[in-house]
């Protein structure tokens, strides 16, 4: 509810307004703050020049907390100004809050750890530690949209991405909700902080790719020739348990090109209960809230299960590291040129394209290749999940492109032909015509 302070006769009150029942309610509340030649009319509070002033806003806050509780478990019809009084000071007394915005992020932290999950809980932690390099002694009433400019701006300065600056101020807006909820928070101009993104490239495998990465024959030495240098393999089970660890990730890998699943769920699929050799189907939910699907289950997925059984699950990190090696071993090498935002710029960048090989990759690698062969989207967006077409055209961009340009090889332009001139013919005019060229 809105609370409002102005300024009577040299001091700060509250007030609540509001039309009710045919009634208009005023509900005042002075705490006998003096205003002086700090107080700041527009922001309602008082420009934090010093220490004591800063203390005062930190009243401020309180107050307006108080009187939102009150008004939250009582009729403000049934108030008068006697019992508004003890109600606010009895709920200032009762409820003590943070005003220090890092103090409260430890209760956050503390309430929602069996909530978070670990990836999640290092995200948001990740904020908060950008935030404080910024701002060490951040109070809840300094985030406002000054502070977004000037943080945003500052992380651009540090040549971040538009989308790590995104993540950043999602997951800030996650624990001031989070604040606002529990009555920690009355500072509600967060909510119009907007989150910076942008269209990120993202590459996938062709059919020839992924056979290629499921042809590969791993052993000792080819573990030892593509080992991660700031982890070499030092001993014989480290090398054996690298060969079974990039075997396992081939595997899932390409189970994950062919069934077009979210990794989360191709890396948990209980074989038993969704594989079922015998109809040519796995039974699967491949979005997050969907329905149940029978995916027909590709050649090289029956091939994986009926000669080594469905693989072991591995981590997500170490399926993502693992596949990385493996494109290379499978010499997927192209050059890849892209830009993206760096701080207040675009920058080209070059990699090779077995390094921009995610887990994500083996979904969008399937929608690409239906799409290539021709098969309907409505098909595959089925399998995908993708509720819009214009969702879906951006998720498979690179492919659609690359078909564009594979059809524009076709024509004789680029093998240097003169166009052949087609005699003119005289165009007839429509009698509508004739009537106006009359």
């Amino acid at each position: 509810m809105a609370i409002n302070f102005f300024v009577d006769k040299g001091s700060i009150y509250a007030i609540f307004r509001k039309q009710k029942d045919g009634r208009r309610i005023n509900l005042t509340y002075y705490p006998g703050i003096p205003a002086g030649n700090d107080w700041n009319a527009d922001r309602q509070r008082f420009n934090p020049k010093t220490e004591e002033l800063e203390k005062l806003n930190k009243q401020i806050l309180q107050i307006e907390l108080a009187f939102n509780d009150v008004l939250d478990h009582h009729n403000p019809l049934m108030l008068d100004s006697k019992k508004l009084v003890k109600l606010i000071e009895d709920a200032m007394k009762v409820r003590p809050r943070h005003t220090s915005f890092f103090d409260y992020c430890e209760t956050y932290f503390e309430e929602t750890a069996k909530v978070l999950t670990p990836s999640h809980r290092g995200e948001v932690r990740n904020c908060l530690n950008k935030v404080k390099e910024y701002s060490p002694a951040l109070t809840f009433e300094q985030i406002d949209k000054r502070f977004y400019r000037d943080f945003t701006q500052s992380l651009r300065d540090q040549d971040y991405s538009a989308n790590y600056i995104g993540s950043i101020i999602k997951n800030l807006k996650v624990v001031l909700n989070y604040a606002t909820e529990n009555e920690q928070n009355a500072n509600l101009a967060f909510r119009d902080f907007k989150k910076p993104s942008e269209e990120v490239y993202n590459v996938y495998l062709t059919e020839e790719e992924i056979e290629r990465i499921y042809n590969l024959k791993i052993d000792e030495k080819l573990a030892i020739k593509y080992q991660d240098k700031k982890h070499p393999l030092t001993t014989p089970e480290s090398i054996a348990k690298q060969v079974e660890t990039l075997n396992h990730a081939r595997k899932l890998f390409v189970i994950g090109c062919w069934t077009g699943l979210r990794v989360e769920n191709y890396l948990n699929i209980d074989p038993e209960m969704q594989v079922d050799l015998s109809s040519g189907f796995l039974h699967a939910i491949a979005n997050k809230n969907g329905p149940k699907l029978r995916i027909p289950i590709h050649k090289l997925v029956r091939q994986i299960v009926e000669v080594d059984g469905f693989p072991e699950s591995i981590s997500q990190q170490k399926l993502n590291d693992s596949i990385k090696i493996l494109g290379a071993m499978a010499k997927i090498k192209d050059n890849v040129i892209y830009t993206r935002t760096k701080g207040n710029g675009r920058v080209e960048y070059t990699k090779k394209k077995y390094e921009m090989i995610s887990t994500h990759t083996a979904r969008r690698s399937f929608a690409s290749n239906l799409i290539s062969r021709g098969i309907p989207k409505q098909f595959v967006m089925a399998v995908t999940g993708h509720k819009t077409e214009s969702s879906f055209n951006k998720y498979t961009a690179a492919v659609q492109k690359d078909i564009m340009t594979s059809k524009l090889a076709d024509y004789d332009i680029w093998n240097g032909e003169k166009p052949v001139q087609k005699k003119s013919q005289e165009i007839q005019p429509s009698n509508l015509q004739a009537q106006f060229m009359a």
